[in-house]
């Protein structure tokens, strides 16, 4: 499994993708930050003005959803390729175990997950400090945006498992891509248009057990205002990592690879 993981981790690196991707985020937090200094340069007020804690309270508001699906691109990434130029079926006619290719792409999308987050919050977090400064709600403000990506996590994981589960088993990335969204936008969808016709709590209830459900109350605070909160999200996020995992592996194991 190590000998595997470093290889894998080895292609991630040497991608473009991953550089490619980690620019342009940064040029969209560039232009974000830009666009708050420069409203800052017209307001003669400062107590008006928007500080480093502002652009936090935005991420709390819109980063759940979009860790979320970060982790199909992430999966992207570390699936690159594969199917097209057939390195997947080399390494298992090589010998390697199919446990091993399937839980070790898994792990290498957890790691360059972490990486790119790391790296991004570290770029947002520099260039909000030197071009809007720090408010006097900093504190406050980190301390729930710390609550937020307590709840978050696991349930990144999640996603970042049923992207592996698609990506091991459809070929066509494109295909794979439309299916992850599709299983976590579709049965809200559905649930809530359902809930709102029939007028019954089960319905409701139903959804609220769901991922994008667990990841829109993280986005209202909800983990701040209620720390409990985390425990139900770290249990949500470990039974559909868990329910991903293993199906994924059940089809990979039984897949033809040619």
């Amino acid at each position: 499994m190590t000998h595997y993981l470093s290889a894998e981790m080895f292609r991630t690196v040497r991608r473009r993708y991953l550089y490619w991707t980690l620019g342009v985020c940064a040029l969209v937090l560039l232009g974000v930050v830009s666009l708050f200094a420069y409203a800052n340069s017209t307001i003669d007020d400062p107590s008006q003005m928007a500080h480093t804690e502002f652009l936090f309270l935005f991420f709390i508001q819109f980063l759940p959803s979009i860790g979320l699906y970060f982790t199909l691109l992430i999966g992207d990434m570390t699936f690159s390729e594969e199917h097209k130029v057939q390195t997947m079926r080399n390494t298992l006619f090589c010998g390697t175990p199919r446990i091993t290719v399937y839980l070790g792409k898994f792990i290498n999308s957890l790691i360059f997950c972490c990486i790119m987050m790391v790296v991004l919050l570290a770029v947002a977090f520099g260039l909000s400090a030197v071009m809007l400064g720090i408010g006097p709600a900093f504190r406050e403000t980190m301390a729930s945006f710390g609550m937020m990506l307590a709840g978050c996590i696991p349930l990144w994981i999640a996603g970042a498992a049923l992207a592996v589960a698609l990506y091991s088993n459809i070929p066509s990335t494109n295909l794979a891509a439309f299916s992850f969204i599709g299983i976590f936008v579709v049965p809200t969808s559905l649930l809530r248009l359902t809930a709102f016709m029939t007028q019954k709590e089960i319905f409701g209830q139903i959804r609220s057990l769901l991922i994008t459900s667990r990841l829109d109350e993280l986005a209202k605070g909800t983990a701040s205002e209620h720390p409990d909160f985390l425990i139900t999200c770290w249990i949500t996020g470990m039974v559909f990592t868990a329910i991903f995992l293993i199906a994924g592996y059940a089809a990979f194991s039984r897949k033809e690879i040619k």
